[in-house]
């Protein structure tokens, strides 16, 4: 083993010690040959000696310089790069040379060719400060995938987003796994800005929703309390797909040695046919979840666990008569508060993903779905028979996609969304399968779901349960002392965060008032033809002070009370403002140019950002009416807010 390789290992196994184990435990190449060519003893080529084919073609240094120069020339402002294959290692190492690269991602396909190159050159000063992310595409799950888009160094670049194919030698042999792999990275890509959201108003609705429901989520059963507390050994996650129907009668039979967990969709279904959950999940903030309670007898809902997100409408939660809990969901406003016994519940996008985040949380490690269909049925159906809204409620549109059949055999139709929920469960059970969780998908239709077992649902309770009657979960509140003082927390809080905004919103202001009457002089010169009286200048300073803008988004306080709210419109902004970004500006022309579509752009990106701020205040000052009103009802003394 080389002095070097050693390093390079050393290092490695601080951030993947799965690929150093791999590595370290190879003996040396079977499959190459490394080559000098010429006098120059870094002229490595590497010869695959049972293809007969070379990574260069020709000169290795030749081709490596060539390389550069059209990286310098085209991508040399590019804070994230995305490479398939390493070759020698050499042109990885000299790209970090630009301080522009941030990140470089290289997906190497073939273990003996990245031991070449980590005998080859020294990069672990690059592995341990996590610029260089080494990954087998074989490994590259979506769950990884995922955690690579999300990275907040890489997922504003998302638009600026190309697999490059280091030489003719990955292209002509591993096509196949560049496809799978560049259509990995989309998937996540198109999920990790999903996640985000698009919506402003959606936001605000939620944290308006959850400021409301303050009293009444401090005056419930604390989420906490559940953790590890499962009731029997396998959970069963009721869902309203197509196929749930076939699988009610031997729900019936199994419910008294089975944790039932039903969304709320499924609650009305669950009550004809006489099965009762255990636990019933909720998490849209819309009104018309609320007929899912409505729908269902009062009594028939009584000892229910009902989790309800704390964002959900005040309607939802007047027609849900079980046992409430209000868990918050992992929003940095709900974090903000400070009322981390509540708990966190629903970081999925969708009643089903809370659902077994949930049977995760309570310690379940058998998992079994039903009605998970996340696909329209054979007959263009929806939903299970005795849905509320309709078993036809969501009709094809264009926007469908294809996705693998349950079974593994042909594609099936689904939504956009459904195949967001799809991509949340993959996540979630990739991770679950660390603690040794099994998540069996016996929905026998719809969609395969990645990473679960497939199983009829008769042969997964044959195998599962033992017909031991499940036990009993009593609940607790905290004391009327607490819950005082947790109210008046809360008050104080929001006191805060309406302070702090009106602090930011006004700086932002001020910076927009400039960038506006720039942008009009821009105008006024372009009208004349007389772009030679740019200030530039001015741009540049504008441009700083733009940059501390952003700096101030970065803070922690910031991003803790406000991020939610702004980051569903400026995440897609940066996004289109980082394709600005990574141009070139090797010439003056192109700085000039640069900038002024720079300065541009940031008109309506400091507006915007300045009227979410301020949504946010008059929401949350809305809001915490309801929250006074507690507090007098308990005598307990408060400033107003005004």
């Amino acid at each position: 083993m080389s002095r070097l390789f050693h390093k390079n290992i050393q290092a490695l196994t601080k951030k993947n010690p799965t690929l150093a184990a791999k590595l370290f435990s190879l003996k040396g190449t079977k499959n190459f040959q490394v080559v000098q060519q010429g006098e120059d003893v870094i002229n490595l080529n590497i010869i695959d000696k049972y293809k007969k084919f070379p990574i260069y073609k020709t000169q290795p240094l030749k081709e490596i310089e060539q390389k550069r120069e059209v990286f310098k020339n085209k991508y040399s402002r590019y804070p994230v790069l995305f490479f398939y294959g390493i070759g020698n290692g050499i042109f990885t190492k000299l790209l970090f040379s630009n301080p522009s690269h941030k990140k470089v991602v290289v997906f190497e396909p073939n273990l003996e060719l990245l031991y070449i190159a980590l005998n080859i050159v020294d990069l672990s000063d690059e592995i341990l400060q996590e610029k260089l992310i080494l990954i087998p595409p074989e490994e590259l799950t979506f769950a990884k995938a995922i955690s690579i888009m999300s990275h907040k160094d890489i997922k504003l670049y998302a638009k600026t987003f190309e697999l490059h194919i280091y030489s003719e030698y990955y292209e002509r042999f591993f096509s196949e796994s560049i496809l799978q792999t560049n259509k990995m990275l989309l998937r996540a890509i198109k999920q990790s800005i999903l996640n985000v959201g698009n919506d402003t108003i959606d936001t605000l609705i939620g944290i308006e929703h959850h400021i409301n429901n303050l009293p009444l989520m401090l005056k419930s059963p604390h989420f906490s309390q559940l953790i590890k507390k499962k009731i029997s050994d396998v959970a069963v996650i009721v869902s309203t797909g197509p196929s749930l129907a076939k699988q009610l009668p031997l729900l019936k039979k199994y419910q008294k040695y089975i944790t039932i967990i039903s969304v709320d969709a499924s609650l009305p279904i669950l009550a004809k046919h006489g099965i009762k959950p255990d636990f019933v999940t909720s998490l849209e903030r819309v009104e018309l979840t609320a007929k899912f309670f409505e729908n269902t007898p009062k009594e028939f809902q009584k000892d229910i666990i009902m989790l309800h997100s704390s964002l959900q409408h005040e309607k939802v939660l007047k027609n849900s008569h079980g046992r409430k809990i209000l868990p918050m969901r992992g929003f940095g406003y709900m974090k903000y508060f400070g009322m981390h016994k509540y708990g966190y519940l629903g970081i999925g996008m969708s009643a089903a993903n809370m659902a077994y985040e949930l049977s995760y949380i309570l310690g379940y490690k058998k998992i079994i779905l039903i009605g998970q269909d996340l696909a329209y049925s054979e007959d263009g159906t929806s939903h299970s028979e005795g849905h509320v809204l309709g078993k036809d409620e969501v009709k094809f549109k264009e926007s469908d996609e294809y996705v693998t059949k349950y079974g593994g055999e042909g594609l099936i139709r689904t939504t956009q969304i459904w195949n967001s929920f799809r991509n949340a469960f993959e996540r979630d059970i990739e991770y679950s399968k660390k603690e040794n969780v099994l998540t069996i998908n016996a929905t026998e239709g719809g969609a395969r779901i990645e990473g679960a077992e497939e199983m009829s649902f008769e042969e997964a309770l044959k195998q599962h349960v033992d017909k031991i009657p499940k036990k009993k979960l009593k609940l607790r509140t905290l004391s009327e002392n607490t819950i005082n003082r947790l109210l008046l927390k809360a008050h104080k809080k929001i006191q805060r965060m309406i302070k702090y905004g009106q602090k930011v919103q006004n700086k932002i202001e001020k910076t927009f008032l400039k960038v506006a009457k720039e942008c009009e002089n821009l105008e006024k010169l372009k009208e004349k033809k007389k772009l030679e009286k740019i200030n530039f200048e001015k741009l540049y300073k504008l441009s700083s002070e733009i940059d501390k803008i952003k700096d101030l988004l970065e803070d922690k306080t910031f991003a803790t009370m406000y991020g939610e709210t702004i980051q569903s419109y400026l995440v897609n902004k940066e996004l289109d403002l980082a394709k600005i970004m990574v141009q070139p500006s090797n010439t003056e022309i192109e700085k000039k140019a640069k900038i002024i579509d720079w300065i541009m752009n940031h008109k309506e990106w400091l507006f915007m950002l300045a009227g979410s701020i301020n949504a946010q205040i008059i929401t949350v000052k809305r809001a915490s009416k309801n929250l006074e009103k507690e507090l007098q009802k308990r005598n307990l003394e408060f400033t107003p807010i005004q």
